[in-house]
C-alpha cells in the first residue's frame, strides 16, 4: 500500500528541524501530482492537489512525492533516519556524512567489506562521471532519477541550467543536500518514485539513472516516465549492471548470480554468502534495449564504460586482470562489441522520440 500522505502525519514521525527551502521557483512551477499529474500549491508545510486533493508533505525542507515507500525501510523509519543524518550534517562535511550512513544500521545487515565498498564507490563517482560526461549533453533542465548521494547531481551544474535530483530514499537526500551545500550550489531535491514522477510533461532536456533501474520492480514503467518529462528529442542516459555479467554480481560480489533463472538467484545468493538477494532485477542488453524501444526512444546507443584507476584498486586477481585488459579493448570498436553483452556495466544513451506528445 502506498504511504498515508498529509502535512501532519509526516511531522508527528520526527521534530522539526531548520531547513532550506524545498526547491527553486522554476522548479516548483515544474511539479505536479503523482496520482493525476494536475498541478499542485505549497500550502504550509506541503503541497498540496488542486484537482484531486491529495497532500505531499515537506519534511526537513524535502517534499515527499512518493506513493509508495523504499521497499528497503518503512516510511518512519526512513524519516528517522533522514532526521539522524541531518542532525550529524550540522557538524560533519559531507564525506563524513557519507561515512557515517554506513555507520549506520541497515536491514538486512550489510557486512562491513560491503559497507566500505559502497562508501569508496560514492567518493570515487567523480572520475566515472567524468568518463561518460560527454553522453551527457548539454542544456537548460537535467534530472537524475535516483540520485542517491547526489554526486552526478553536483557534476550537471558544469552542464545544466537548472539541475534536479530525484530519489525514493528520503534519508540518501539528506546526504546529497549536504554536499550540495557544501559546493555552494543550488538544492533541488524531491522524493519519489521513478514511476511516479512529480513533474510536468516535456520539460527536461536529459534524464539519467546510474545503478538505479536493477532496483526497481517495473523499470518499463519508469523509462516511460523518464519519456514523458523530456522534451521530444531529449536524451536519456543510462548506467545498470548487466545480468549476463562475467565479472561477480556487485550488490552481494557472487559470481554466476546472472545466468541463473530468476527464481533460483536468492537461494544461491544465501548458500554461497548468507545474504538476502531482495529487490534487485539486472538486466541484460538486450532487455534494456527492448524496454527503451517499447517507451518511445530511438537511436539507442550502447558505449564502452571507462575502468578508472579508483576501480582498478577494489579489484584483485582475476579481476583486475580483465579490468587492464579491457582498457585495452575498449579503444577497439570490434573488440568492445563483442565483450560488451557480458561487461558488468551497461551504459547507454537513448533519444526520445521528436515526435512523441508527452502523456
Amino acid at each position: 500500500m502506498p504511504p498515508e500522505r498529509s502535512g501532519g502525519s509526516a511531522g508527528s514521525a520526527m521534530t522539526t528541524l531548520p531547513a532550506p527551502g524545498p526547491v527553486s521557483a522554476e522548479v516548483a512551477g515544474w511539479l505536479r501530482c503523482p496520482r493525476c499529474r494536475a498541478r499542485v500549491e505549497r500550502t504550509g508545510e506541503a503541497y498540496h492537489c488542486v484537482s484531486c486533493g491529495a497532500e505531499y508533505p515537506i519534511v526537513l525542507g524535502i517534499p515527499d512525492f512518493r506513493l509508495r515507500e523504499d521497499p528497503l525501510i518503512p516510511l518512519a523509519d526512513d524519516y528517522r533516519k533522514g532526521e539522524t543524518l541531518e542532525l550529524a550534517a550540522e557538524r560533519l562535511g559531507f564525506e563524513e556524512l557519507v561515512r557515517y550512513y554506513w555507520s549506520l544500521p541497515t536491514h538486512p545487515p550489510t557486512p562491513d567489506d560491503l559497507k566500505e565498498r559502497f562508501v569508496r564507490h560514492v567518493l570515487t563517482d567523480p572520475g566515472r562521471i567524468e568518463g561518460f560526461s560527454a553522453h551527457l549533453g548539454r542544456g537548460s533542465a537535467f534530472l537524475e532519477v535516483g540520485c542517491g548521494a547526489g554526486m552526478l547531481v553536483r557534476a550537471a551544474h558544469q552542464w545544466f541550467t537548472t539541475v534536479v535530483g530525484a530519489d525514493i530514499g528520503f534519508r540518501w537526500l539528506i546526504v546529497a543536500r549536504r554536499g550540495l551545500l557544501e559546493a555552494g550550489l543550488p538544492v533541488n531535491l524531491i522524493c519519489c518514485n521513478a514511476e511516479h514522477l512529480p513533474l510536468a510533461p516535456g520539460r527536461l532536456d536529459t534524464v539519467a539513472a546510474v545503478s538505479l533501474l536493477e532496483h526497481l520492480p517495473a523499470p518499463d514503467l519508469a523509462i516511460q516516465e523518464s519519456a514523458r518529462v523530456l522534451v521530444p528529442g531529449g536524451r536519456m542516459f543510462l548506467w545498470t549492471a548487466n545480468r549476463f555479467s562475467l565479472a561477480p554480481e556487485p550488490h552481494v560480489r557472487v559470481w554466476g548470480v546472472g545466468f541463473l533463472p530468476r527464481r533460483w538467484m536468492p537461494g544461491y545468493v544465501r548458500w554461497r554468502r548468507g545474504l538476502a538477494y531482495e529487490h534487485k532485477r539486472l538486466l541484460s542488453r538486450g532487455e534494456l534495449r527492448q524496454i527503451l524501444r517499447r517507451n518511445g526512444f530511438t537511436e539507442t546507443r550502447f558505449f564502452p564504460p571507462v575502468v578508472t584507476d579508483a576501480d582498478l584498486e577494489q579489484l584483485s586477481g582475476l579481476e583486475r586482470l580483465a579490468a587492464q585488459l579491457w582498457r585495452v579493448m575498449r579503444r577497439v570498436p570490434f573488440l568492445w562489441r563483442v565483450i560488451s553483452p557480458v561487461f558488468p556495466v551497461l551504459q547507454v544513451v537513448a533519444r526520445r522520440k521528436a515526435e512523441a506528445r508527452a502523456a
